[in-house]
């Protein structure tokens, strides 16, 4: 009798294993800025599309572009925290909920940059190894200055 074996994901690469931690610290910290500003304390934030309080751990980075071109990734402008009932696709969410985004970027930034972030959409960024470290790098540093900056 043949035994089955569970199937084994494939090992991430180098590469992927970078991107997965720059975003991880990018996402902290997205969140942590957002949380703070918003309530004052890095473990309460809101939705900026339903402006729903949201415990930190409910939140997502959620992208007012959407790109596969990589320009927007970590583009911190462009990233505030959404819950997972306005970021996640259907069925489960509204897509990112855009309109209610739009509104809130358009009061955070302006048409014209809107504009310029729309630009960014079509634009290609490919990070190598060494870039994606430096994004990890960077927003941890950030994150760091952030909770020094905050007041217990």
């Amino acid at each position: 009798m043949k035994t089955l074996k569970p199937k084994s994901r494939k090992a991430k690469s180098d590469k992927a294993k970078a991107k997965e931690a720059a975003w991880k610290s990018f996402s902290r910290y997205i969140r942590t800025r957002d949380c703070i500003r918003f309530s004052g304390s890095p473990d309460l934030g809101k939705c900026v599309t339903c402006n729903t309080a949201r415990p930190y751990k409910e939140l997502q980075a959620g992208h007012f572009i959407q790109g596969r071109g990589n320009a927007v990734l970590f583009d911190e402008r462009i990233v505030y925290s959404q819950d997972s009932a306005c970021n996640m696709n259907p069925p489960y969410g509204k897509g990112g909920n855009y309109v209610e985004y739009f509104i809130f970027m358009e009061e955070e930034w302006g048409r014209t940059m809107i504009d310029e972030f729309r630009e960014l959409k079509s634009k290609t960024v490919i990070y190598k190894i060494p870039d994606l470290i430096a994004i990890k790098e960077k927003f941890d540093q950030k994150y760091e200055e952030l909770m020094s900056g905050y007041n217990h």
